[in-house]
């Protein structure tokens, strides 16, 4: 018994001085790789969305909106947690319900520019007036909308022409996790919180209605409530091991690597969703220039940047013949906590999107 005890003991020794030089290891090599999604609380203007058709959706057209984020990071010592606003952006939508100054006009050719919220600017706000200023001679279409992927891009592109748009080339910015998103449009109950106030729930990726003149303190103080119905379904040991691992490196590299692996096994065996692969296939037969600009995401910069998904991303554009390039960002072209770039950052991708289409 003693024995047993003492390899035990031994075990239990061994394994906490691994982690903690895994821990120390981590620290010393790697930056903070994590995104911390379960932390983000949003707000944005009430009635700021329209769903559209299947898959399709806007922003309200012709408006001023306004975007906020705001962080609550929990500690492994106490049950309140520090908050702040990590970005509070304003932006403006055109007359097709784009996020852009110039409204469309239909009939002229366009280059349309797809992507996601790096598209949009979530964090360090929109930046697509100042590609535009870059190309004067062009006329340019920002299809940037959160969330999105390739084959919500095409389901846009269908209804783009519908308006009367006319594509003349077509620029899709994209990271690497924009080949596995799904369409979507807005559920009925984010309409019900964001135009009407009735918000009964709260998730990582619910939204709240924000005023344009509300304040940092109205918002920390809103955001300490949503915190507390967010968590009050964890236990206390849960919740704890929820917190440290947004502190520790090892749990951190842990998760990802799990995810890592199921990911090569998906491209590996071709796990391409139907909906991309269709996608993808529609935009190579168009008959325009069509360019692929793969963006950096934040766990992919710096030593032992994860890989995975970026190598998985080039496999897919080279199986179906799709030019690509890539705008290469560091880590500290992003906002401290959020996984989107601050404006000095979205000021590289500005830069990176002018080539693209200079060389398209």
């Amino acid at each position: 018994m003693r024995r047993l005890l003492s390899r035990i003991a031994y075990g239990l020794f061994v394994t906490v001085v691994v982690v903690a030089g895994s821990e120390l290891m981590l620290r010393a090599v790697r930056l903070d790789p994590f995104y911390y999604w379960k932390f983000r609380f949003q707000y944005v203007s009430p009635k700021a969305y329209v769903n559209r058709n299947e898959g399709v959706w806007t922003y309200r057209p012709n408006a001023d909106l306004r975007e906020v984020a705001v962080y609550g990071m929990p500690s492994p010592l106490a049950r309140e947690p520090k908050l702040w606003v990590e970005f509070d952006c304003r932006m403006r939508s055109n007359n097709l319900g784009l996020l852009q100054n110039d409204d469309v006009q239909p009939g002229k050719p366009t280059t349309i520019v797809f992507g996601d919220s790096f598209t949009s600017g979530q964090g360090g706000c929109p930046w697509f007036h100042k590609l535009q200023a870059r190309r004067p001679q062009d006329r340019l279409l920002n299809a940037g909308q959160l969330g999105t992927g390739f084959g919500q891009w095409w389901r846009m592109f269908e209804y783009l022409r519908s308006q009367g748009v006319v594509a003349e080339r077509v620029l899709l910015i994209a990271i690497s996790n924009d080949f596995k998103r799904k369409t979507w449009v807005w559920p009925r109950s984010d309409f019900e919180c964001l135009d009407r106030g009735n918000c009964v729930w709260d998730g990582v990726y619910s939204w709240q209605p924000v005023r344009p003149d509300e304040t940092d303190s109205e918002l920390l103080a809103r955001t300490r409530a949503r915190y507390t119905m967010r968590f009050s379904n964890y236990s206390a040991v849960s919740f704890w091991f929820l917190s440290l691992e947004q502190y520790s490196y090892f749990l951190k590299f842990l998760h990802i690597a799990v995810e890592n692996v199921a990911n090569l096994a998906k491209y590996a065996a071709g796990g391409i969703l139907p909906e991309t692969e269709a996608a993808l296939k529609a935009f190579k037969a168009l008959g325009v220039p069509v360019k692929v600009l793969l963006v950096t995401q934040r766990d992919e910069t710096g030593t032992m940047g994860n890989e995975a998904d970026a190598t998985g991303a080039e496999a897919v554009l080279r199986a179906y013949g799709l030019s690509y390039d890539w705008c290469r960002l560091d880590h500290d072209d992003f906002l401290p906590i959020d996984g989107h770039p601050h404006a000095a950052g979205y000021d590289k991708l500005v830069a990176c999107a002018d080539k693209a289409l200079a060389e398209n």
